[in-house]
């Protein structure tokens, strides 16, 4: 049974430039200042767009604009300007007064927009130029569906993009939008992110000069410049084909939600209701598009977001009337609105506010939110009385001319997500199961059926044809690779291979472990009302153990009056000695506090690993041999010694695994975990280090630290420094790979050489990503599928021509649909073939000893997070040096 803790709060396509329809109208005047007419969650996105009607002439590239216009021969010379940064309008006035929330939601960003402050950067480059392939050939070929469709397009496509300048300037972006989205049937389809238009079209005249009004109804000039074409390597080109695709979604009447996995889209339309625990899961879906090996492909998964049927007002009448307690259950929370399924987050309680409070419409008029609701969502307020609800735009919504505040009413927001006591009922998490946890077959009819709707709906069709743009009807085919099954060794050198679902537990329950030690000072700790129980469990502990071969002694048995934190703390103190081995704690029930205090003073001030059992297991009749069994295990890892091994065909090899997460206590902290292998081969000892930094803080200083304490340990074991080193990093961001590829590897690398010079380690850096919306399946047939077995690995079509990259499934699964993992190698110094690198990382899979089992990431990366989550969580503090040779935070 795991010590585990309580539950916590390619190419470009060069072509010519196409024509519009002739006869399209001048620029129109008229304005629409109508709210009921105005989205303001769509923002000014630069419209998507005119209907395209038939080629006069497809050899031709013609000049939109009124009559007169003159067709020109495509290919003719014409200037081109250089790129330079684009003046950045931001808004310069946010208006503050509340607004209803109609649409102006705190998370939305206006179409065309980039997101935030962040600059869309161009494609990093991280594939080796000496690497002539990044395929592998070990294992037998099978047949792989993944969930992506082709992006199909003209074989002369191209986009252009265009500098807009207004005179007088216009700073307010939204107000540029609404002007631009004003061009719409003179320039056709085009998006525009306030001061570039990026189209399929080649305009005639550069520059080209049109004339609009602005707010006050003055003459505003736009002039439009060719700046070039836009590069597949360009960050804008792949950001312009999501926004494309979003509104194609969008046609279809999905709801977007922003969260912190990305962009997501869901149906309220197909909501299942689960009546018996008053909740909604809407079904929905997450996509992307990128340019893979050799073609651009969206990439679709079924998700799912969970609507609780309670209000935030039924929430604010079970907190009574006091204010702190209605904030600290409301703020922070994410809600759906009744009248409009939009989301939104709860940044505060507005106690001086009410429904009958008014605020200022767009156009000056004032209006209560009584009055505001009924007119323009026939909703009726029943209690005028309640505070209302406060979600304040982000940076990236104001400057897209959004209001900065946003109120919302509580009896009209449902809220979303679970409870922590929700998450604990097991038949809540069944019966919600039965709806979101997919299988292979089921998950592929989805993702067909959005591909029809996208195919067959008018207003998709529509969106998708008029730039030029289609989906592959089926979902990409290609072959992968099986690869050869690990045997598992144990003790008395015995091999054992492992059952198709990658699990060795039987197996391991008649070998003995690979390497074990005798305890002779150990130590229980227990309430008097829970000793009986202890003593039943310590019978079947010994003995479980010793068939196992390792031996426990007869332990202290402390037993104590209550169950308070501090008498497990001062019994600990008590039984803790030079020679104490390990220190077993009987818990009643899950206390983080408890939890919390037992592991920092055992690991922080005492230095001895401890084991936390929790009675309601360990009086579980059932489960009970399996239960010791793993106790067993887990006490012998935390003593220093290895369960079970695998074959090792390199030697003189570090592997590293790191991990990152936030101090629970203070957010503005982050915990880094450092784990390393101290060469599989010859020694299986781990060593383990800590590093806390505040939030953004650069950890490379941190990272190289560790890295060389961790060298200098398997000096004093080797004689000499590893030949090799393999540094699996956890928690990288897709934004932070050039920061991790440009500081923390070069920095490592440099410092490597310095100290070893000639004999230094060649570094092979991995970035480990779990949380992936890929999904791959095995076929069987024309029409069955099923997950892959573990050990398949791709390593073609889907991966990225920029990157040394591959995916791997190193688990089972006999529930819903089997998740891979990315692996992307940025750094490589080791030398070896794509398929060794393969190979390598579907062995250390196979050896976290929490788990008698394949894992989805190395061993040493899941060890990191175990150790992050433990200090970040519960300690807070960096355990003492002696244990870093343990891995006592299992």
């Amino acid at each position: 049974m795991s010590d585990k803790p309580p539950p916590m709060m390619s190419g470009r396509a060069r072509g010519r430039g196409r024509e519009l329809p002739p006869g399209i109208p001048g620029p129109s005047r008229s304005r629409d200042d109508s709210r009921d007419r105005y989205d303001p969650s769509r923002g000014a996105g630069g419209g998507v767009v005119a209907q395209r009607g038939p080629y006069t002439d497809p050899a031709y590239t013609v000049r939109p604009g009124g009559p007169g216009h003159q067709p020109i021969r495509p290919g003719v010379p014409h200037q081109s300007l250089t790129a330079g940064r684009a003046t950045s309008h931001s808004g310069a006035s946010s208006s503050k007064q509340p607004v209803a929330g109609d649409g102006a939601r705190g998370s939305d960003i206006s179409r065309g927009a980039r997101r935030g402050n962040r600059a869309i950067s161009d494609v990093i480059v991280t594939r080796p130029l000496t690497l002539n392939t990044k395929k592998g050939s070990s294992g037998d070929v099978i047949t792989i569906v993944a969930n992506y469709f082709r992006v199909l397009r003209s074989p002369n496509w191209t986009i252009y993009k265009y500098r807009v300048d207004f005179a007088p300037d216009v700073e307010i972006l939204g107000q540029r939008k609404g002007i631009m989205r004003r061009q719409i049937e003179r320039l056709g389809a085009f998006q525009f992110d306030g001061t570039m238009i990026f189209s399929p079209f080649k305009y005639q005249n550069d520059p080209m000069v049109l004339v609009d009004r602005n707010e006050r109804d003055e003459t505003v000039q736009i002039t439009i410049r060719l700046v070039g074409e836009l590069m597949p390597t360009d960050g804008t080109y792949m950001h312009l084909l999501n926004l494309i695709m979003r509104n194609t979604i969008e046609s279809l009447n999905m709801q977007r939600a922003y969260g912190p996995k990305g962009t997501k889209y869901f149906d309220p339309r197909q909501k299942i209701d689960i009546r018996e625990h008053n909740l909604q899961v809407w079904p929905g879906f997450a996509t992307s598009i990128r340019q893979h090996e050799r073609d651009i492909m969206i990439c679709t998964e079924v998700t799912h977001k969970v609507i609780r049927m309670e209000s935030c007002y039924q929430v604010m009448a079970q907190s009574g009337r006091d204010e702190d307690s209605i904030k600290r259950n409301l703020i922070g929370q994410r809600v759906v609105t009744e009248y409009n399924n939009l989301t939104y987050r709860i940044d505060d309680v507005d106690f001086s506010l009410s429904p009958c409070s008014e605020f200022e419409k767009k156009s000056g008029e004032k209006i209560s939110f009584i009055q505001y609701f009924r007119d323009r969502y026939n909703v009726t307020i029943r209690d005028t009385r309640q505070p209302m609800l406060v979600s304040r735009a982000k940076a990236r919504d104001i400057k897209a001319g959004r209001p900065e505040i946003v109120n919302l009413v509580p009896e009209l927001c449902r809220l979303t997500g679970l409870t922590d006591q929700q998450r604990n009922d097991f038949r809540l998490m069944r019966d919600m199961a039965q709806h979101t946890r997919i299988g292979p077959d089921m998950r592929i009819r989805r993702f067909l059926d959005l591909n029809r709707r996208i195919q067959n709906e008018q207003k998709a069709k529509e969106m998708m044809g008029k730039w030029e743009m289609s989906l592959d009807r089926q979902l990409v085919e290609f072959p992968g690779r099986v690869l050869p099954r690990e045997e598992i060794k144990f003790g008395g050198d015995c091999y054992e291979s492992p059952n198709n679902d990658a699990d060795w537990t039987f197996t391991l329950r008649k070998n003995r472990l690979f390497e074990v030690d005798r305890v002779t000072n150990w130590h229980v700790i227990c309430t008097e009302r829970d000793y009986s129980i202890a003593m039943k469990f310590l019978s079947i502990l010994t003995s479980t153990a010793g068939r196992m071969g390792f031996q426990l002694g007869r332990p202290t048995v402390y037993r104590i009056p209550d169950d308070r934190a501090t008498s497990y703390v001062n019994s600990i103190e008590r039984a803790c000695n030079d020679s104490t081995q390990i220190i077993l704690c009987v818990v009643p029930n899950q206390r983080g506090d408890r939890y919390s205090a037992i592991k920092k003073k055992s690991l922080v001030d005492r230095a001895v690993p401890t084991q936390v059992m929790w009675t309601k297991v360990m009086s579980n009749d059932r489960i009970i041999g399996g239960v010791a069994g793993k106790v067993a295990i887990q006490m012998n890892c935390k003593l220093g010694n290895a369960p079970w091994t695998v074959r090792v065909p390199l030697k003189n090899v570090m592997t590293c695994g790191f991990d990152v997460t936030f101090d629970a206590n203070d957010k503005s902290r982050t915990v880094g975990a450092f784990v390393a292998t101290m060469d599989i081969k010859e020694c299986n000892t781990y060593y383990s280090a800590i590093s806390q930094h505040k939030y953004g803080e650069e950890i490379s200083n941190f990272l190289v630290v560790n890295v060389f304490k961790a060298l200098k340990q398997y000096e004093q074991i080797h004689k000499q420094p590893p030949a090799r080193i393999f540094f699996y990093r956890d928690g990288v961001g897709e934004g932070d790979i050039d920061h991790v590829l440009s500081i923390e590897v070069n920095k490592l690398k440099e410092k490597l050489k310095t100290a070893y010079g000639d004999h230094a380690p060649k570094l092979t850096y991995i970035i480990v990503t779990k949380r992936i919306n890929t999904r791959l399946f095995r076929k069987m047939s024309s029409t069955s599928v099923q997950n892959p077995p573990p050990g398949t690995v791709v390593d073609d079509v889907i991966t990225l021509p920029e990157r040394y990259d591959f995916f791997l499934v190193s688990q089972a699964t006999r529930q819903g649909t089997i998740s891979p993992t990315s692996y992307n190698v940025i750094s490589d110094e080791s030398g070896l073939p794509p398929d060794k690198i393969q190979i390598w990382t579907f062995k250390m899979t196979h050896l976290y000893y929490n788990w008698s089992g394949n894992v989805k990431v190395p061993a040493v990366c899941q060890y990191a997070q175990k150790l992050a989550f433990l200090v970040g969580q519960h300690i807070h503090q960096e355990p003492n040096h002696l244990l870093e040779k343990q891995l006592y935070f299992l």
